[in-house]
């Protein structure tokens, strides 16, 4: 479990999402596991923000003003999490609330990201160019909204309102505090649809703050005794191995690649989510449901762990001008 969520949080920015349903699957009460995979996602975090700094994918300036906003979030969401833990629907509401944000943001950035290679196809069919990704008519709304302060940030070549990324920060720090993730999911591509940042500077920039917020997440949840720290070390020496490899794929492959193989693992989590939320409301008799719920979500993350490595050996032979088919092209690129 860890070395796949290092791969798939050094490639996309994320892990924790996946984190969170697993344990939860492999039998950890709600609040153990929330904290449990918040303490691990601010150790990946450090790793994979460090390393993608070196690959020129992140914006410091941008992720210190999300760090502000996301703090406040993140403490309602704990002691939302605190005043349902000892009910006997504290499972079935961190399952619910999980299943409907990763139906959310999984389909709209699937069927975002499979537009964008009908996109680049074209141009490729046609001998053309591949334009670098444009901000969507949302994010240049966004832009548009004049309320000062405004902040210009010079690595993502964008400027905003203040107050904007202040009330996105929050809405995603509530959503960390309770249901245990690092708020990646979301807010990679909050960023790159809502405000305009190209993908991997979203992924670098979305690491680097997480690192403060989850950690200021795992702290409050260590407090309220919901971290197992043993478990998260055990993850953590998996991922910081598997992190450096994904990061590393960032520089063969497109941004359209990291959005699909996002999206893809989100649906796929949701699914075994959907499965343990099943188990909960059924009770003991629907042990093999919660078999399948293992299985689901386990192949999920393998089979976002051999994409990720079947596009990088795809990319190795595209740059060295070798044969690769024709609907890889679009998701591959010669240049770092």
């Amino acid at each position: 479990m860890g070395l796949g969520t290092g791969v798939l949080s050094g490639f996309a920015g994320v892990g924790g999402f996946i984190v969170t349903p697993l344990l939860i699957i492999l039998g950890f009460p709600s609040h153990l596991a929330v904290g449990t995979s918040l303490t691990w996602v601010a150790g990946n975090s450090i790793i994979g923000a460090f390393r993608h700094r070196k690959l020129g994918n992140l914006d410091i300036k941008l992720g210190i003003v999300m760090v502000l906003a996301v703090m406040g979030g993140v403490e309602v969401g704990v002691r939302t999490l605190n005043s349902v833990r000892d009910t006997s629907s504290a499972d079935e509401t961190v399952l619910s609330v999980s299943i409907c944000i990763l139906l959310t943001v999984g389909l709209y950035t699937l069927i975002e990201s499979i537009k964008r290679k009908r996109y680049l196809d074209k141009i490729l069919a046609k001998g053309g160019v591949i334009p670098a990704m444009r901000a969507t008519a949302l994010s240049q709304k966004l832009q548009s909204i004049n309320i000062p302060p405004m902040l210009h940030f010079a690595s993502s070549e964008v400027t905003i309102s203040l107050w904007i990324i202040l009330a996105l920060g929050f809405i995603i720090g509530l959503i960390v505090g309770i249901i245990g993730v690092g708020g990646g999911f979301i807010m990679v591509p909050a960023l790159v649809y809502l405000l305009g940042i190209p993908s991997f500077m979203a992924v670098g920039t979305v690491l680097f703050q997480i690192i403060f917020s989850a950690a200021y997440g795992s702290i409050r949840h260590a407090m309220s005794g919901n971290v197992v720290i043993f478990a998260s070390l055990i993850i953590l020496i998996g991922s910081g191995f598997g992190i450096q490899f994904g990061a590393l794929v960032t520089r063969y492959i497109r941004g359209v690649s990291a959005r699909f193989i996002l999206a893809i693992s989100i649906l796929i989590t949701a699914i075994g989510t959907i499965l343990k939320f099943l188990v909960t409301i059924i009770g003991k008799s629907a042990a093999g449901l919660e078999a399948v719920s293992l299985v689901v979500t386990f192949s999920g993350l393998g089979l976002a762990v051999a994409i990720i490595s079947t596009l990088f050996i795809m990319a190795i032979h595209y740059r060295r001008d070798k044969h690769v088919p024709t609907w890889i092209e679009s998701l591959v690129t010669k240049q770092d």
